[in-house]
């Protein structure tokens, strides 16, 4: 109960700007527990993948490659389910059957990020407001009264400290896991451009 009521006071002495900052934190940390929680459950590319894949593409086996494929979690195995559908067509429509899927799976993947950015920018301009307000509220003191308070005096400068530095700690920790995230979702992107090459490839060379 102690460190509640800590909390609380260090909020109300940050002044009013605390609490916007203090619902864009909360809403960065969901977004950020949501994101880890879908990237997990998202592999990425395994040599052993596409070895496997080649494997039964050498043997002719596509029903099994299609099984295989299906129980692979990340979306590389989904562009190369893509690709064996589309065998029986030529090279450059598998191509364009499988960039047009890896495409459609990159919203997905970037999905939220945008949130993230938003409150990277959002959150120390919340507590550079915080800041002038605080500052405002010291000058009208010290205007009025003078020097004879300067507890009063202290507690607005206290208050724009307060929010400029909640401000930066909630910009800072987002951006560390937007950074990640991103990194995250050029390495998918790369993974399935290097995934479709190499399956034409393997196409190719087992073509009668």
């Amino acid at each position: 109960m102690q460190n509640i009521s800590n909390a609380l006071q260090f909020i109300m002495k940050g002044g009013i700007m605390m609490y916007p900052l203090l619902f864009v934190s909360v809403v960065s940390m969901a977004l950020i527990i949501e994101r880890l929680m879908f990237f997990a459950k998202i592999n990425n590319l395994d040599v052993s993948l596409l070895q496997k894949t080649k494997h039964l593409l050498t043997d002719n086996k596509r029903e099994d490659l299609r099984a295989f494929l299906s129980s692979q979690k990340t979306p590389v195995a989904d562009v190369l389910m893509t690709g064996v559908d589309t065998m029986d067509s030529n090279a450059n429509d598998m191509d364009i059957a499988m960039e047009q899927h890896a495409v459609s799976i990159i919203p997905k993947l970037e999905s939220k990020l945008w949130l993230l950015d938003t409150i990277i920018t959002m959150a120390p301009l919340l507590g550079l407001l915080g800041t002038i307000t605080g500052m405002i509220k010291a000058f009208q003191i010290f205007s009025t009264k003078g020097l004879n308070q300067p507890t009063a005096i202290s507690g607005g400068v206290g208050e724009a400290l307060i929010a400029t530095a909640t401000g930066l700690i909630v910009a800072v920790f987002t951006l560390l896991f937007y950074n990640y995230f991103n990194t995250k979702v050029r390495r998918l992107i790369k993974d399935m451009e290097f995934a479709s090459n190499e399956f034409l490839r393997m196409v190719k060379q087992v073509e009668p």
